[in-house]
C-alpha cells in the first residue's frame, strides 16, 4: 500500500502557479550587479597578468622575466600625462581666449536645439511619468510597458500643445488688444494734458508762486515738435524691422519644431540615455563611488524638475486667480495683467511685487483708485500664495532658507536676467546640497557629528 501511494503522489500532475510578468528589460529599472568571475571571465575572455607575461615570452614554467610590470610606475605616467596635457590645454585656452569664447558661442548656437529640447524632456517628465503610473497603469491596466510609454508622452504633448493653442487663440488676441488699449488711453490723456496746460500752470502758479513756469511751458512747447517727429520715424522704419523680425521668427520656429521632434524622441529613449551615463560612471568611476554619484545626480535632478514644475503650477494657478478676481472687481485689462503676475511669479518672494509694478502704473494713468484696489488684491495674493498655496504645491523641495532664496535670485538676476531670477534659486539648491553632501563625508570621516 505505501508503494502504491508513492506511486499515485509521484503521477500526480505539476500545477503551475501563477508569477508576476516579466518587465522587459528596455522598460524596467535599471538593475546593477556584480559579476562573478566565472561570468567576467566568460564574457571579458580576460587573462591574468602572469599568463599575459608567459605567454610574450614564449615560457610557462620559468620564474625570471625580460620584462616585469610595475603598475605603481605604470600609474604615475599615467598621471603625469594627464596632468601635462591638461595644463597644456589649459594654458591655450587662457592665451586664446577670445577665439575660444567665439567657439563656444558658435557651439551653444548649433547646438541650441539640442539643449532646448533636453529642457522641454526635463520639464514634461514628471508628466509623462505621472501620466504612464497613475494613469495607464494603475487606472487603465495596461500591460504592455512600451504602450505606456507611448501613450503617456502622446498624452503630454497633446496638453501642452492644447494649452499653447488657447494662448495663441484667446490669450495673445487680448493681450494684444489690451496693449493697443493702453497705448490708446495713454496718447489720449497725454493730449488732455498738453491741451489743460495752461489749466494745470495756473494752479501751479497759485499753489507755489515762486517756481519759473514760463521756463518749463516754453520747454514743453520745444519739446512737443520732436516727439512727434521721433514718433514718425519710428513708424517709417517699421517696415524693415517687421521684415527682420520675420526672418527671426521662421527661424525660432523651426528651431522650436526641431526641439519638440528630439525633446520626444529623448523623452521615449530616457532609459537607454540613462543607461548609457550610468554604465559610462560604473566604468570610470570605483564602484561605491560611482554609486553615490549617481544617487547624489539623482537627487539633484529631484530638487530641479521638482521646484521647476511645482513653480510652474503655483504661477499658473496664481494667474487664473488674479483673472478671476479682476473680472468679479470688473477692472480693466484683465488679462494682459494677470498674465504678467503669472510670469512673474516664477521669481520667489518679490515675482508677485515685480507683476503689481507694471498693473499699478497701468491703473494709475487711468484711474487712481483701480490702482489703490489692485494694490491691495495683490497684497492679498501674495500671502496667500505664500502661506497656503506655495507650500501645499512644493513643500520643502528646496530645502533652502529665505536668505538663500534671496542670494540665489540677486546672483541670477545678475548674470541671466528674469531667467536668471528663477533658475537661480534652484541650481544655489543643488550647489548647496553637494555641499552639504561634501562635508558631511569629510566628518563622517573624521568621526565628527555637528548639531
Amino acid at each position: 500500500m505505501k508503494i502504491r501511494k508513492s506511486h499515485e503522489k509521484a503521477k500526480l500532475p505539476k500545477v503551475k502557479l501563477p508569477g508576476k510578468k516579466k518587465i522587459p528589460p528596455e522598460y524596467g529599472p535599471i538593475e546593477i550587479r556584480m559579476l562573478s568571475e566565472e561570468e567576467a571571465a566568460d564574457e571579458f575572455d580576460c587573462v591574468t597578468e602572469h599568463e599575459l607575461i608567459e605567454e610574450l615570452n614564449g615560457s610557462e614554467g620559468k620564474s625570471d622575466y625580460k620584462f616585469e610590470s610595475n603598475r605603481k610606475y605604470f600609474t604615475i605616467c599615467i598621471y603625469a600625462l594627464v596632468t601635462i596635457i591638461a595644463a597644456s590645454i589649459f594654458i591655450c585656452l587662457i592665451a586664446n581666449f577670445g577665439d575660444v569664447k567665439l567657439w563656444f558661442k558658435g557651439l551653444a548656437n548649433i547646438l541650441s536645439p539640442f539643449i532646448a529640447a533636453f529642457l522641454i524632456a526635463f520639464i514634461l517628465n514628471p508628466l509623462v511619468c505621472w501620466l504612464e503610473v497613475q494613469l495607464f497603469q494603475k487606472l487603465l491596466h495596461l500591460e504592455k510597458p512600451r504602450l505606456r510609454v507611448v501613450l503617456s508622452i502622446l498624452t503630454t504633448y497633446i496638453l501642452s500643445l492644447g494649452i499653447i493653442i488657447i494662448g495663441l487663440v484667446y490669450v495673445i488676441p487680448q493681450i494684444t488688444n489690451s496693449i493697443v488699449n493702453v497705448a490708446s488711453d495713454v496718447s489720449t490723456e497725454m493730449t488732455k494734458l498738453y491741451e489743460n496746460r495752461e489749466h494745470y500752470t495756473e494752479m501751479l502758479e497759485q499753489y507755489f508762486p515762486g517756481v519759473n513756469l514760463q521756463y518749463i511751458e516754453d520747454k514743453i512747447e520745444e519739446m512737443w515738435p520732436e516727439l512727434i517727429g521721433t514718433v514718425t520715424n519710428v513708424t517709417k522704419n517699421i517696415v524693415p524691422k517687421i521684415v527682420g523680425m520675420t526672418v527671426s521668427v521662421a527661424k525660432l520656429i523651426i528651431n522650436i519644431l526641431l526641439s519638440i521632434a528630439i525633446s520626444i524622441y529623448m523623452l521615449a529613449d530616457k532609459r537607454k540615455l540613462i543607461k548609457m551615463g550610468t554604465q559610462a560612471v560604473y566604468s570610470i568611476l570605483p564602484t561605491s563611488k560611482a554609486k553615490v554619484f549617481c544617487n547624489t545626480m539623482k537627487e539633484c535632478s529631484k530638487i530641479f524638475s521638482g521646484f521647476v514644475s511645482g513653480k510652474a503650477l503655483d504661477s499658473l494657478i496664481i494667474g487664473l486667480i488674479c483673472f478671476v478676481v479682476l473680472s468679479i472687481l470688473r477692472l480693466d485689462y484683465a488679462v494682459l495683467v494677470s498674465v504678467i503676475v503669472g510670469i512673474t511669479n516664477m521669481i520667489p518672494y518679490f515675482g508677485p511685487f515685480i507683476g503689481a509694478v507694471p498693473g499699478i502704473l497701468l491703473y494709475l494713468c487711468i484711474r487712481p483708485l483701480d490702482a489703490v484696489i489692485f494694490a491691495i488684491m495683490i497684497l492679498v495674493l501674495q500671502q496667500f500664495d505664500g502661506w497656503i498655496l506655495g507650500p501645499k504645491i512644493l513643500g520643502d523641495s528646496t530645502g533652502l532658507s529665505p536668505l538663500w532664496v534671496i542670494f540665489g535670485i540677486t546672483i541670477g538676476g545678475a548674470y541671466g536676467g528674469v531667467i536668471g531670477m528663477f533658475l537661480g534659486v534652484p541650481l544655489v539648491a543643488v550647489v548647496a546640497y553637494l555641499l552639504n553632501q561634501a562635508v558631511q563625508s569629510v566628518l563622517k570621516k573624521k568621526r565628527l557629528d555637528i548639531r
